[in-house]
């Protein structure tokens, strides 16, 4: 499934979330299922603590990256669709 992960952390939390970034790359490079498949990003908001990433990722790999970055970064994952199907079942639903 793909979604968007919104992220925040407090900027005195910096120097961990950076840490904790590297320590997942590395986990990704061993264990490649555990996190989510970046799609697009990690990027900021401009001049802001928060940001997002595009996954394609299952509910397990979402909680183990939600659980790799508590307590200091908040996540929330979004579901995102494809609109041209979306519109295909919905017009077949009509039928």
């Amino acid at each position: 499934m793909k979604c968007i992960c919104f992220w925040e952390f407090e900027p005195e939390d910096f120097d961990k979330i950076i840490e904790k970034y590297k320590q997942a790359m590395e986990d990704r490079e061993k264990v490649p299922d555990k996190f989510p498949k970046i799609l697009f990003g990690p990027y900021s908001l401009g001049g802001e603590w928060k940001g997002f990433t595009v996954y394609d990722a299952t509910p397990e790999q979402m909680t183990n990256l939600a659980l790799h970055y508590m307590p200091e970064e908040k996540v929330k994952f979004v579901p995102i669709f494809d609109s041209k199907k979306a519109v295909e079942l919905y017009l077949e639903m009509k039928k």
